[in-house]
């Protein structure tokens, strides 16, 4: 559609991020944080949402928003998880130890209330000098030469925003996905979740998300702390307009839980559909998706804003990069490749966790629980199970399909895979010492000299280190623990991009080296360095951000 463009604030920003939920903060964070200008907005006038569904962060999204200084904050504000345990018929048959993760400052997760998370992003946001304006987005023009929104205020006046991109990230009924015409493509029966807050007294775990399996269905509990849960039960059908009644709640404790507790008033309830729906592309022109606006899925492994969080990442240093020129604006085609097959994966994942909830008939269950129970005992559950719930395992390998995304049984890195490197654009992360550093917003050299540090390999690092751009930062990891198993005996020059994930790995020839910096965006032309963001004040009401 076409909107006629008249005289707005005057303020242009390079872009525009339509929704201030978890991803959408993190983006707009980041952006300010690599010296590129945003207007964020949102429709909602009450700030973070107070009856929330996403409970768990996992380590990879720690990781990431320790990049923003975030994670400390949340860390601080919610319950250590320590463990997944799995049960069937209130019998315990497997359990995956995120504690004995030993390849990241987080060897945990989080539960935290969603609210609370939006608080801290809120605050770092306002820290980088950002904002969120409360307005509703009631048209869009995606001109491929600069995209038009016009944006409605509290007050009923209107505005239209002139920007080089725009970034959907509101929600599962999102207005820029039906603005730009991108379907949400899926397949599969819809799924019902109770899904409700609040106190449970008993002997409840009060570090490890559980699951317990029934043949009526299944249950799952994380700890708050403090005696607050969240409860999520599957249920067969619900009519009512009002959230489910902690009696409910109860019942199904009673049946599923492997422990005995008594449900107390409920802080909220509802119900969640657990659809699994894809957008067909997460790019259109100048506009982008990102988070419940790209995909939604099953609740199971609560892994929805995570996969947000990391789509939110992995389009910030790339849309930064082609902004300020370090990249060249190319890059921008491997978004949708990156994000869109990881989605696919996730809604796959979580699509067969829910079913194995959800068995019923006798052969099949002892299938299952077989099936854990062997996991459990040979170790298998615990090596694959924990860098898939910790969103570890999550690769950009050269992919046509989901199979080429999968983990092979091989431990060595290729590329597209995520390095224990860490990335922080202030203070390292805490604990994030321990890796090697990487940049947050450019390409980083590390070099590998493999079995032998000799006279060969020092004059090899002084070649390369001359012959990659200035603002290429060179690192030689041969030092560090861990990257044996990694990266095998042979010398090697690895090419990792801002968010961890390698780009390339090559010989350590500076030929080489820099075919594989072109190959990887690199803009290969000096770029001032990024400074800090003076965000002029909005002309409309801005939202009171959490402190």
């Amino acid at each position: 559609m076409t909107i006629p463009l008249h005289q707005g604030s005057g303020d242009r920003r390079p872009v525009l991020v339509v929704g201030a939920g978890p991803v959408g903060l993190v983006l707009a964070t980041e952006l300010l944080s690599q010296g590129v200008a945003v207007r964020l907005i949102d429709n909602s006038a009450s700030g973070p949402v107070q009856h929330s569904r996403a409970s768990v962060v996992w380590p990879r999204s720690l990781e990431l928003l320790g990049r923003i200084g975030a994670a400390a904050a949340i860390v601080e504000a919610g319950n250590r998880l320590d463990a997944v345990r799995y049960y069937s018929r209130k019998r315990h048959i497997g359990s995956i130890e995120m504690s004995r993760l030993n390849d990241t400052p987080y060897p945990f997760g989080v539960v935290i209330p969603q609210d609370t998370t939006e608080a801290v992003l809120r605050a770092r946001l306002t820290a980088v000098g950002g904002a969120v304006e409360t307005g509703t987005l009631t048209a869009l023009d995606t001109a491929p030469d600069r995209p038009l929104a016009e944006v409605e205020w509290p007050d009923g006046t209107t505005e239209q925003i002139e920007a080089d991109w725009v970034v959907g990230a509101d929600g599962a009924h999102s207005a820029v996905r039906r603005f730009a015409g991108i379907e949400l493509l899926g397949t599969g029966d819809d799924v019902l979740f109770a899904i409700g807050d609040g106190p449970v007294s008993g002997d409840m775990d009060p570090h490890a998300l559980v699951y317990g399996y029934s043949p009526s269905g299944a249950l799952g509990i994380a700890p708050f702390g403090d005696g607050q849960f969240r409860l999520a039960i599957s249920v067969p059908d619900w009519k009512e307009k009002q959230g489910p009644p902690p009696e409910l709640f109860q019942r199904f404790v009673d049946e599923r839980s492997p422990r005995p507790g008594m449900v107390g008033a409920l802080d909220w309830s509802t119900i969640f559909r657990a659809r699994r729906r894809v957008a067909e592309t997460m790019r259109s022109g100048r506009v982008f998706l990102a988070g419940d606006a790209a995909h939604v899925f099953s609740a199971a492994g609560a892994q929805g804003m995570n996969t947000g969080i990391q789509d939110a990442v992995n389009l910030a240093w790339k849309l930064a990069g082609v902004v300020r020129g370090l990249f060249e604006p190319g890059l921008l085609d491997s978004y949708d490749a990156d994000r869109r097959l990881a989605a696919e994966r996730i809604v796959m994942t979580t699509a067969k966790q829910t079913s194995w909830g959800l068995i019923s008939r006798r052969h099949e269950t002892a299938v299952r629980d077989n099936a854990l129970r062997l996991a459990h005992a040979t170790g298998a559950l615990q090596r694959f199970g924990a860098p898939l719930m910790a969103q570890h395992d999550v690769s950009y390998r050269p992919a046509e399909s989901l199979r080429d995304t999968l983990p092979g049984l091989t431990r060595k890195i290729r590329a597209g895979d995520r390095l224990p490197v860490f990335a922080s654009h202030g203070d390292p992360q805490p604990g994030g010492e321990r890796w090697p550093g990487v940049d947050p917003a450019r390409l980083t050299l590390l070099l590998w000299a493999g079995d032998r540090q000799d006279s060969a390999w020092v004059a090899a690092r002084a070649r390369l280190e001359q012959a990659v751009p200035p603002d290429v930062r060179v690192q030689d990891i041969s030092a560090w623990p861990g990257f044996s198993r990694l990266l095998g005996g042979a010398p090697k020059a690895v090419l990792a991009r801002p968010d961890g994930h390698v780009a390339a790995i090559t010989e350590p020839e500076p030929v080489v080296v820099r075919a594989a910096l072109r190959r990887a965006g690199s803009a290969f032309r000096p770029v001032p360095a990024a400074g800090p963001v003076t965000v002029p004040a909005a002309p409309y009401a801005i939202e009171e951000l959490a402190s």
